[in-house]
């Protein structure tokens, strides 16, 4: 195990472990740090942690992955990451997300985008 040998792979590990770890210990302060309303969605800590288990899921296979799972692992993350990005408009587009919290959210999913896009190039 090895960490990232690039500032981007660092970056982006270090992104998804301290959102994986907030999300799944305090999912609606996370939450409200999205501009998302726990109150006006009970459900929100529920859908938070398990966003929180995936980030950390993510961190642990770019952190763990050794040889060619290695190269894997870093490709897989900017498709993860542009997903979310398409999801994030689509509900926007769909009036289920306010225009801040989408914005915030979608902004993150290209900062990951592009972070992981570099990282898979150079580590």
């Amino acid at each position: 195990m090895a960490f990232p040998s690039t500032a981007p792979g660092r970056a982006l590990l270090a992104a998804r472990t301290t959102l994986g770890v907030s999300t799944l210990v305090a999912p609606r302060l996370a939450g409200r740090a999205f501009f998302l309303d726990p109150q006006d969605n009970p459900q929100l800590p529920v859908i938070g942690r398990m966003w929180g288990i995936r980030n950390l899921s993510l961190a642990a296979g770019m952190y763990g992955a050794t040889g060619p799972n290695r190269a894997q692992w870093w490709r897989i993350q900017p498709a993860i990451d542009s997903l979310d990005f398409l999801v994030i408009v689509a509900e926007w587009r769909r009036g289920a997300v306010s225009g801040r919290a989408a914005a915030l959210m979608a902004g993150t999913a290209l900062v990951a985008t592009a972070l992981g896009a570099s990282a898979a190039a150079g580590d």
